[in-house]
This record gives C-alpha cells, structure tokens and sequence, in this order.
C-alpha cells in the first residue's frame, strides 16, 4: 500500500515541508514560505528552537494539517494544504487560549471546528466550542463561538487529542505552589456533536509530583484507535 510521510521544517527564516512517497523510496521538497509571509518573526523560530517540540501542537482536518503558535503567544494557526502543498495562515478567535488547550476538528458540511481552554495565567476555567463562519466576496471567515462550558477550579485541564469524532481530555489536580500529594490523573472522551463526556481511565501515583511532571505525564501518555482484530484482548462474557 503506498504511503506519504510529510515532514516539516523550521528554520530561521523560512518554514519548509518535505514529503516522502513510498512510490520513489525519496523525499522531496514539497512547499515552503517566509516566516514574514505567515505573520512570524525570527524570534519567534528562536523560542521554538530550543522548546521541546511536542509544545508545538498539531492538528488535522479536511486534507490540512494545522500548528498553533499559543506556546510564543501567538493567535494563529499555520495551515499546510496536503493536496495543493501550500503554506497559509489562519487567525483564531480572541481569548486567553491555553497553550495545550486548543483542538481543530472537523464540524461537518465542510465546517472547520475549534475546541478551546480559555483562562488566565495558564489555568483554564472555560471550554469554548466555535466554528468557521464563511463569509462571501473577499471579507475572511470569522470565527462564530457557539457554546462556552464552565470548568470546576482546583484542577489542571488539557486536551489531549482528537480522534473518532471525540476529545480525549486529561485532569489533574491543581494545588498552586507546591507539589501534589498522590495526585490523581483522570481521562475523559467528549463527543464533538454532543459535547457529551464518558470517562474512560483514572491513575493515582504514589509519589508527591510537582506541577511540571504533571506536564511531563501529558506529553507521554497517548490515544490509539482502529486496531486490526489480531491485536484486540479476548472478550470475556
């Protein structure tokens, strides 16, 4: 089955995408655009030079990857077009956005979505849900927030990732200051067209974890769906 792998690429002043085809067995370069022509600075490439790369969220939907720059405090999305390999640039609605808080999905009937954490001083006290609303002639889309949803304080919420038409949601407990005694790390699917939420898992460690390895525990756990009937655990009735 042939496959493409897409690669991006920041530099100083330019960001770049290289495609792979399992048809040739080579990469090539695929697209590229002036960090000026999407609205960034060299700076902005300097600060996420040396941050880890997982700050830097990606996002699919409708045949475009998507990468917001929340974690240099920028509002905007960089849009790759997988079909026509072009680089664009797209706004996100006004608001205090967390930086690993923000989903793009796909809302139907062509509908770019948006899930987003919203707060202040990195805690997030709302949920927002938006779409893009298309307007005619050459004025850009805007963004129509829909629904607002308001969270309980005292924990920290991220989202995690966007799969089967869900969110997977990670909550932890949040004590301010100072580590975390045995704290308790909870998952939670939420349904795109319901916003219904399920929870699906829950760990409490043993030890006492400052805030950062909270954080460490976001970047490594992950959502894995689709698995071939071979790699399924026996059904027990």
């Amino acid at each position: 089955m042939a496959f493409r792998v897409i690669c991006l690429a920041l530099g100083k002043t330019k960001l770049a995408a290289f495609a792979f085809s399992s048809s040739t067995g080579q990469w090539r370069d695929a697209a590229s655009k002036d960090l000026s022509d999407l609205g960034l600075a060299m700076r902005d490439s300097d600060m996420i030079s040396w941050m880890n790369p997982f700050y830097l969220r990606r996002h699919y939907a409708y045949g475009c990857f998507y990468w917001d720059f929340l974690v240099v405090k920028r509002n905007l999305l960089v849009v790759l077009d997988i079909r026509r390999m072009e680089f664009s640039i797209a706004e996100l609605p006004p608001g205090e956005w967390y930086r690993e808080g923000v989903a793009i999905v796909e809302a139907g009937e062509g509908r770019l979505g948006m899930f987003g954490l919203c707060g202040e001083k990195e805690i997030a006290s709302d949920l927002s849900y938006g779409t893009i609303v298309r307007n005619r002639g050459d004025s850009p889309n805007q963004w129509l927030m829909e629904k607002t949803i308001s969270l309980d304080s005292g924990y920290h919420y991220f989202i995690k990732a966007v799969t089967e038409g869900c969110l997977l949601l990670m909550i932890a407990e949040s004590l301010p200051g100072s580590p975390i005694e045995k704290p308790l790390l909870e998952y939670f699917t939420m349904d795109i067209e319901t916003l219904q939420l399920q929870r699906v898992c829950a760990k409490r460690f043993k030890l006492r974890l400052p805030t950062s390895s909270i954080y460490a525990y976001f970047f490594q756990t992950g959502i894995y769906t689709n698995f071939p009937p071979s790699l399924l655990p026996a059904r027990t009735v």
